[in-house]
């Protein structure tokens, strides 16, 4: 392995999702402490940029314009090609001595390939042929979070074991925004509020909107907690669902706990700066629980079939929330074999694991998090 104080330049490959660029962020903490004259360069996909963008321990971020190829029809259109192969000669240009393949599957092989670097590792999870590009770097028994096995790559290259940290970085205006927009639904500065994320990817992981809607009213009844809602564009109808329910709630006082609803209004900066102001992050296995984690809010999350020694809020494994007895060898992250699929479509049922936990676990657990003073 060559040593990290000889070389000048190192490319970190890490290109989603949103949890994994996140979780990956303490590699580029470690290396600049570590290794302060290193020029960090980190290549990431557009929909996860915000999350290493303006980071303090970066020099460089190249963004892969992945959304917008898609809708252009990125094997067919020969301007997605065109811009592709630009793409790889700006990477070539870059000189690197070192890439680290934090992603592990056969794209992030090819930008690795594509640098020219003379040395070229990965973590250990290294498919989909990357290992015939990179020499992974084997997990120590003792990293079982995400965010250890990433930092494995580091470590063996000699990083001083400094206090793990998440070099995320909040805009001002990202800040003064979403203040404003607090202000503009009729949540005053000094109200304390519940950021709930109802959204996340797969069906198997889905808690209805019905639960978030009676978490949100019990939050207000037990705690003098208001709610606001957060999540992308696509989340607004299953937003809009849980407020009804809200709204619906006998004895919810709108008035004096507003339910403030900005799903749609926020991009991952102002998201982030959201998250930093709530007094806790209720959520499902979404991304929005490793950003909360990073800003060390704390956070209770409603996991599936995910692990979340894993792969679950950093340092807040007890603050997770799984009937995992419910699973049997058969299930799968993506596919419950308890509940099946349903109806025609196919489409995964939700977890048994996840639809067991119950309203009234979550507010006890969300007591236990806020404390005495609630």
């Amino acid at each position: 392995m060559p040593d990290l104080n000889s070389v000048k330049r190192v490319l970190i490959i890490r290109l989603s999702s949103i949890g994994d660029v996140v979780h990956a962020l303490p590699v580029a903490a470690a290396l600049r402490d570590s290794f302060p004259h290193l020029e960090l360069t980190w290549i990431v996909e557009e929909m996860s940029a915000d999350i290493v963008s303006g980071s303090p321990c970066l020099d460089n971020v190249i963004v892969i314009p992945r959304n917008r190829w898609k809708k252009q029809g990125r094997l067919t259109s020969p301007s997605v090609w065109r811009e592709y192969f630009a793409l790889l000669k700006s990477i070539r240009r870059g000189r690197f001595d070192v890439t680290l393949d934090l992603q592990g599957y056969a794209k992030s092989a090819l930008l690795a390939l594509a640098s020219g670097a003379p040395y070229r590792f990965g973590w250990h999870r290294l498919r989909d042929g990357a290992a015939l590009v990179s020499k992974s770097i084997p997990r120590r028994a003792e990293s079982v979070h995400r965010v250890d096995q990433f930092l494995d790559v580091p470590r063996a290259f000699g990083a001083g074991e400094y206090p793990t940290r998440f070099p995320f970085f909040i805009s001002p205006v990202a800040q003064h925004r979403v203040r404003e927009l607090l202000k503009l639904n009729g949540l005053p500065e000094n109200r304390k509020f519940a950021a709930i994320n109802p959204a996340v990817g797969s069906p198997t992981r889905k808690w209805s909107a019905d639960n978030y809607g009676a978490l949100a009213s019990g939050l207000a009844r037990r705690y003098q907690v208001a709610s606001v809602l957060v999540g992308s564009e696509k989340d607004r109808e299953v937003c809009c669902k849980v407020r009804d329910v809200v709204t619906q709630a006998a004895g919810y006082d709108v008035q004096a706990l507003p339910l403030v609803d900005l799903s749609g209004q926020t991009n991952i900066k102002e998201l982030a700066a959201l998250l930093d102001l709530c007094c806790v992050h209720v959520c499902g296995d979404t991304g929005s629980a490793h950003i909360a984690a990073a800003l060390d809010r704390p956070v209770v999350a409603l996991y599936g079939p995910t692990d979340p020694l894993l792969a679950g809020p950093w340092r807040q494994s007890a603050n997770v929330l799984a009937h995992r007895e419910h699973c049997i060898a058969e299930c799968g992250v993506r596919r419950c074999a308890v509940t099946g699929t349903i109806g025609v479509s196919g489409e995964p049922g939700v977890a048994r694991c996840l639809s067991e936990i119950s309203t009234e676990e979550v507010l006890r657990k969300v007591g236990q998090v806020l404390g005495e003073d609630y």
